[in-house]
């Protein structure tokens, strides 16, 4: 009881460092030049490559997460990416494909204040901001998109929590999809980005530093759906905090994915917390959390989300490097002040602590034990050879 209670503590306090002012100074517009020519104006026309998400995992199914190809996608035909420095954004439906970009100080693509912009096709190396950065851009599409962020150590956090693969503010129609994101601070960050649609989201060995550290964090940000995704974070190498973070956020859909790995002592695979009054509702359904420390599924608080078809196996219950976990290796959570939480036809195997806690905020916790194979992580196909972990 007293390490859960020290857990309490702790992530009722993750989130706090979010209340700071977001938006930096107007950026100046950067020269696209030599590669003026790969950067058309146009309207968005994005092709139709593993777009249709697959049924629905049944229950007690062992299918794995889909990659492209599983999903229609057989790969693209090959293309050829132009060097290129930074780019910004200059006109509503631009868009920037093509392209390698390298940046060594601020982001690698900034759209600001531009509608129904499209980034396809490119690979972006950045250090000292992020990779790509966009606020008031209504309905930007960002698709075969790898990020990688060069600045990382060898092991351990990163530099600053500036890193983010992709900083999205206060934009509504967002979609991303069939991108690998490496060593960000955070892979996706959006904050009062409703109604944005993630799909086939590769990620790897996230660095944070605290309160960053996440796959994909959402912060006032309601009706946002991830889908079809995998997270795998090396424990000698990552720095995450949660895999998956829903903050103050509600209705949130995280579907289908794998998560594999988590080193820290505060941090669990999917966590809602809808604090402050701030967020209700929300969905996981058919997402495996393996190897994780201090938990696997929490609502802290949450209040009428519903864990689906989640399984939870190979928990690590010792110090990895960071501090013991501090719930003792907890598997699925809900806060004192949480309500209306629910688990549905979930499984897991060879846990090393506790099942559930605390049950009185639980309407319903089906559990079985069962052993299963998780899901495969992605592998994403690109039309060029793209950079891996």
């Amino acid at each position: 009881m007293r390490t859960l209670c020290l857990c309490i503590a702790l992530v009722l306090l993750w989130g706090c460092d979010d209340e700071r002012p977001r938006r930096d100074a107007a950026p100046t517009t950067d020269s696209v030049s030599p590669n003026e020519a790969s950067i058309p104006d146009g309207p968005l026309s994005p092709d139709a490559r593993g777009d249709a998400p697959p049924p629905d995992q049944g229950p007690g199914d062992d299918a794995q997460a889909p990659d492209s190809a599983a999903a229609g996608d057989q790969g693209p035909p090959p293309c050829t990416l132009a060097p290129s420095g930074p780019v910004q954004a200059t006109a509503d439906g631009q868009v920037i494909e093509k392209l390698k970009i390298t940046a060594t100080s601020g982001a690698a693509i900034t759209v600001q204040g531009k509608k129904n912009v499209v980034i396809r096709d490119c690979e972006i190396h950045h250090d000292g901001g992020a990779g790509i950065k966009f606020s008031n851009a209504d309905n930007i599409l960002i698709e075969d998109v790898v990020i990688v962020h060069d600045g990382a150590p060898a092991t351990g956090q990163n530099p600053g929590t500036d890193r983010v693969n992709i900083d999205g503010y206060s934009t509504s129609g967002v979609t991303i999809r069939r991108v690998r994101l490496i060593r960000g601070s955070t892979g996706i960050y959006l904050l009062q980005c409703p109604g944005a649609k993630l799909s086939f989201v590769e990620g790897h060995d996230f660095r944070g530093p605290f309160p960053r550290g996440q796959l994909l964090q959402l912060d006032k940000s309601d009706n946002v759906t991830l889908e079809d995704f995998s997270c795998v974070n090396p424990q000698a190498s990552s720095w995450p905090e949660d895999n998956i973070s829903v903050y103050q956020s509600s209705g949130a859909t995280i579907r289908r994915g794998l998560l594999d790995g988590n080193n820290s002592p505060s941090g669990v695979g999917v966590m809602f917390e809808q604090s402050n009054g701030t967020g209700t509702g929300g969905l996981c359904e058919d997402v495996d959390a393996v190897h994780m420390g201090n938990g696997c599924f929490s609502g802290y608080p949450g209040f009428n989300v519903t864990f689906r078809r989640t399984r939870s196996r190979d928990n690590i219950c010792a110090d990895q490097g960071r501090g013991a976990p501090l719930s003792g290796g907890l598997a699925w959570a809900g806060s004192p002040a949480s309500s209306g939480l629910s688990i549905e036809q979930s499984s897991y195997h060879d846990l090393c602590a506790g099942l559930v806690w605390d049950q009185s905020v639980f309407v319903k916790t089906d559990l079985t034990d069962v052993d299963f194979t998780p899901r495969a992580a992605l592998d994403l196909v690109f039309c060029w050879s793209a950079a891996k972990p």
